[in-house]
């Protein structure tokens, strides 16, 4: 009964599975990438202000960006067939990708409290190598979501990949400079 009452609220309000789902993805991404791939969690333990700052951004910001990006690339391009399909793999990476890549970098940096210069310094140095490495796994995880899943379902999906996703994304944000990676997307 319980279960049938929290299915139909999740029908009647979209938008909140989504900020739940992205609420403990985000900050548990942080958490491993503080656990398992940072030197200096054994002598710090974790940074609990820092994966706050990721449930306030992944539930608040990102999940309702996700969301609403999803619902209007399902409106420009309504139809399910390859020039569509196409047009909106084409456009998550060219519009949505750097658009969501910016607001996580600038987003974080100013929960941080970061002054406008140390903000886009951040972005200037991090940003570019992210939107590379993200061009080459990207299209491939959305042409299999806009294709496969259905549409009430694409923003979990994308949030069950960006936690991993997010796991490298709280690494390159933790690091002083962008890692100097060279990109192969070479299949």
């Amino acid at each position: 009964m319980a279960l049938s009452k929290l299915f139909s609220l999740a029908r009647r309000y979209p938008l909140v599975p989504s900020m739940l789902t992205y609420s403990v993805l985000y900050p548990s991404a942080n958490v491993v990438q503080q656990v398992y791939f940072r030197d200096t969690y054994k002598q710090t333990g974790i940074d609990w202000k820092e994966v706050s700052r990721f449930l306030i951004y992944g539930g608040l910001f990102h999940a309702p960006l996700v969301f609403n990006w999803l619902r209007l690339a399902a409106r420009l391009f309504p139809k399910d067939t390859m020039k569509h399909l196409a047009a909106k793999v084409f456009m998550d990476q060219a519009c949505f990708a750097p658009m969501a890549l910016s607001a996580f970098y600038i987003g974080l940096s100013t929960l941080e409290g970061k002054d406008k210069e140390g903000i886009y310094k951040e972005w200037r140095d991090k940003f570019p190598n992210t939107w590379a490495i993200g061009f080459c796994i990207w299209p491939f995880l959305q042409t299999v979501n806009f294709k496969f899943v259905p549409q009430r379902l694409r923003p979990i999906y994308v949030g069950v990949f960006s936690f991993f996703w997010t796991t490298g994304l709280a690494a390159m944000k933790h690091t002083d400079n962008s890692p100097d990676i060279k990109i192969d997307c070479d299949l």
